[in-house]
C-alpha cells in the first residue's frame, strides 16, 4: 500500500502513519469494541482517510458486531 494520501487539513498529499486503536461502538442496545488501523498525517497529526484501511476497519467492525450478537 502506498503511504501517501491527500490530507484535508494540510491541503496536499502527505505521508501517513498507521496506529492500532481500540474503537468502542455503542448502537443503543449493542455495545462492542474492535481493533482498527487508523491512519494519521505525519505533518499535522490529524486522522486522514485511506479507502483500503476504511474497508478493512468496516470488515473488522462487522465481524465484532456479529460475534457480539452471537454471544448474547
Amino acid at each position: 500500500m502506498e503511504k501517501v494520501v491527500y490530507c484535508e487539513n494540510c491541503l496536499k498529499d502527505v505521508e501517513f502513519e498507521i496506529r492500532k486503536e481500540i474503537i468502542k461502538v455503542d448502537l443503543e442496545d449493542v455495545v462492542f469494541t474492535y481493533g482498527a488501523h487508523v491512519p494519521y498525517c505525519k505533518e499535522c497529526r490529524k486522522e486522514v482517510s485511506v479507502p483500503e484501511l476504511n474497508d478493512l476497519n468496516l470488515l473488522r467492525a462487522f465481524k465484532a458486531q456479529k460475534e457480539h450478537l452471537e454471544n448474547r
